[in-house]
Formats: structure tokens, C-alpha cells, sequence
């Protein structure tokens, strides 16, 4: 089959599709007009829709059944925008100030809608079904395992699964595919330290939580450098110093919060209690003490090797083997795919979408960013390809 080719007839209802998302982004766990916009176009290609699925979040999952019995395999996109203010000039611009789908979600799911219309075509030719996995909430929350939670992956049970994100460091045409460990698990950190005030010019009457703070902050960067094995990837980065609101006073608290990524889950368990041995050892020394909250995000996602090999034999049908990258090292974004991948065998990859002559190049979520569309036939092309060939090879 020229996968390609079944495309072209919808190609530019895609390209619609994505611009109508991108001019009405919604932020996370609020894509609700989104779900109706997505549950509406699936009714109409007469699948079985469900929507709130992991409510209260607005989850959609469509069930394309299969002329005979057979295996499962679901395609996943996500749906919510960025609170990011768009600064590109185009016709499509987002009409949501403060609001942008700057990390391409909107492409992804026009992209699945695409799928999910060429498919249903080719119902009579399907070996078993096909699920269509509208996800919210993929950039807060989660909306991954509250869907999961809600039965996504059952009735009729999932045995594969896909899903695709746009990557402007590949140019239209190429992918980028990756085996086992491929996005970092994060773990986001919030640090009290605790001290006593007093005037500045009697600080030793005090306990200096700046000093403390500061000190805390250089020893755990050790713990990156000096605790763990260097080929085992992670990086610990803080975004929020706060303490204090007087010039000539020391202050008796500061918050500290930062992001901990990291790829292995050993490495990441121990990294967590060796970031609490420093904030003890560190405190008492000074004589303050310290309250430290661990809020656990997604976990490391892991490609399931022979998925990925089914994937990369696939995709050089439909692009040729020039156009399949493999990722020079796994990346320290994080994507709660991951979730899926722990329940059902998968693969996740990257689809180029960058234009460096046209300057659609910006990295994601960035105020700029923006995709060359033609990207969109191919993405809904390869997520048939991978939907048909599966099934037919059972």
C-alpha cells in the first residue's frame, strides 16, 4: 500500500485541522472545546468515541473495530497548549493571549484525526481494531494515568502502542527513533531552609537562612558531579531563590525550588536520598534545620526494543531509510507516554518538522515556534503504516 498516497485526499483537511487547534489553544486539564472539536469529527467517521475519559480531565478514545477478530493497537496524541504568549506573524496565530501551542500538540492531534479518518477507509481491510487516544493535560498534570486508570488500555486490550512528537531539530521527511531509555523521569524539588532573624549589623544572634541556602545550593550540585556514576545522565537545576524582604534584616527562611532528571530509576531513587543526607548535613552544621518535598513527575520513558525495530522497518517503507534517524543519546525531556509504555509494548518517536531556510526552527516552547506542515501527511501516513502492518502481522 502507498501509504503516501492515501493520504493526499485529506492532506489539507489535516492542515486545517492544526491550524484551528493552534488559533485555540487550551492550557492543561481545560482543552474542553478541543475534546468537543475531536469527539464531533470522530463521530462522524462513525466510530464508537467515549469521551471524559480520567475525568474530571476531558480525555476522548475511539475505537475503530476491525472487519475480523484481532489484536489491538492504540495511537496516542495530546492536546493542551503552552502559557506562552505566540510572537510569530501568521495567519493562524493564537487568539488566546498568554496561551500557544508552542510544544506541537495541535499537530499531533490533527495528525491522529488524519489517521483516524484514512484508517476507518480501510476498516474492511483491518485485522483486528484500532484506538485512537486523545490525551489531556500531557504538559501538567498528566493526563496519561488518569486515562489508564479509567480502563484506555482495556476493552478491548491494547497490545501496542504508538505515538509520535514533532522535533524542529529534524527536517520534514526524517524521524527520529531511539531504543530503550529515551526521555528522563523529572522530580520536581521544593526546599524550606530555616534560620532565625535578627538585624544585620548583630548576625551572630542570627541564623543566616542565605548563607545556609547558598551553601545547600554548591553542595548539591556535588551530588551531581561527585555522588553518581558520569555515564549515567542526570542534571539538577534550580529556578527559585527566595528569602527574605528587608535590606538591613537577615532573613529566616528561603525557598528553594529546582528540577531533578534524571534516566535511570536506581539513579534517581538514590540521587533523592543522597540530595536529603547534604540538606541534613549542611543544616545542622549552620544550626538551622529544613523541610523538603519530593513531587514526583513522570517516570524515565522506555521504548520497547523490538517496537522500535517494527517501527524503523515500517518507516523506511514510507521515507526511505535516509529519513530514519537514531538518537545520538537519550534526551532529559520528560513525556508521560512513558505510562503507556509501562502497561503495553510501544514506541515513541520523534517527527521532524523544522525548516531551517524558512526559519521554522525554534525549539519547542518557545514563544516562536512553529512547524513546516508538511510534516502533517507524513505523521498521519507513518501512524496508519504502523496501525495496518501491526494488525496484519498480528
Amino acid at each position: 500500500m502507498d501509504y503516501l498516497a492515501a493520504v493526499q485526499l485529506i492532506k489539507d483537511k489535516v492542515v486545517q485541522y492544526r491550524r484551528h487547534f493552534h488559533m485555540h489553544p487550551e492550557l492543561s486539564g481545560k482543552e474542553f472545546d478541543t475534546a468537543r472539536f475531536v469527539a464531533d469529527r470522530l463521530v462522524e467517521l462513525g466510530l464508537d468515541v467515549t469521551t471524559n475519559v480520567g475525568q474530571p480531565l476531558p480525555g476522548v478514545v475511539a475505537l475503530l473495530r476491525g472487519s475480523s477478530g484481532g489484536k489491538t493497537v492504540a495511537l496516542r496524541a495530546d492536546m493542551d497548549a503552552l502559557a506562552v504568549t505566540e510572537q510569530n506573524d501568521v495567519p493562524y496565530r493564537s487568539r488566546v493571549e498568554g496561551a500557544m501551542h508552542a510544544c506541537g500538540h495541535d499537530a499531533h492531534t490533527a495528525i491522529l484525526l488524519g489517521a483516524a479518518e484514512v484508517l476507518s477507509r480501510y476498516k474492511g481491510e483491518l485485522s483486528g481494531n484500532v484506538k485512537f487516544i486523545f490525551e489531556p493535560s500531557e504538559e501538567y498534570v498528566g493526563g496519561a494515568l488518569p486515562m489508564i486508570r479509567a480502563g484506555v488500555l482495556s476493552d478491548p486490550e491494547v497490545n501496542a502502542v504508538f505515538a509520535l512528537h514533532v522535533d524542529p531539530s529534524y527536517r520534514v521527511g526524517e524521524i527520529g527513533i531511539s531504543y530503550g531509555e529515551t526521555l528522563a523521569a523529572s522530580d520536581r524539588l521544593i526546599i524550606r531552609i530555616k534560620g532565625k532573624s535578627a538585624h544585620g549589623a548583630t548576625p551572630h544572634l542570627a541564623v543566616d537562612s542565605v548563607v545556609v541556602a547558598a551553601h545547600a545550593i554548591i553542595a548539591l550540585q556535588s551530588v551531581i558531579s561527585r555522588e553518581k556514576d558520569p555515564l549515567s545522565p542526570a542534571v539538577l537545576s534550580f529556578g527559585v531563590f527566595q528569602g527574605g524582604n528587608q535590606p538591613n534584616s537577615i532573613a529566616d527562611e528561603v525557598l528553594i525550588r529546582g528540577i531533578l532528571r534524571t534516566l535511570n530509576p536506581n539513579v534517581r531513587e538514590d540521587l533523592i536520598r543522597k540530595i536529603e543526607q547534604v540538606l541534613k548535613g549542611i543544616t545542622e552544621s549552620f544550626g538551622a534545620s529544613y523541610e523538603f518535598t519530593r513531587e514526583k513527575s513522570y517516570d524515565t520513558l522506555i521504548n520497547d526494543d523490538r517496537m522500535v525495530d517494527f517501527l524503523k522497518r515500517v518507516a523506511i517503507q514510507v521515507i526511505g531509510t535516509q529519513g530514519v534517524k537514531l538518537l545520538e543519546r537519550p534526551r532529559l525531556i520528560v513525556e508521560d507516554f512513558a505510562y503507556f509504555l509501562q502497561k503495553v509494548p510501544g514506541a515513541f518517536f520523534f517527527l521532524g518538522c523544522g525548516n531551517p531556510e524558512k526559519g521554522l526552527n525554534h525549539p519547542l516552547h518557545s514563544s516562536r515556534f512553529d512547524i513546516d506542515e508538511g510534516c502533517l501527511p507524513l505523521g498521519v501516513a507513518l501512524e496508519v503504516a504502523l496501525a495496518m502492518t501491526y494488525l496484519k502481522e498480528g
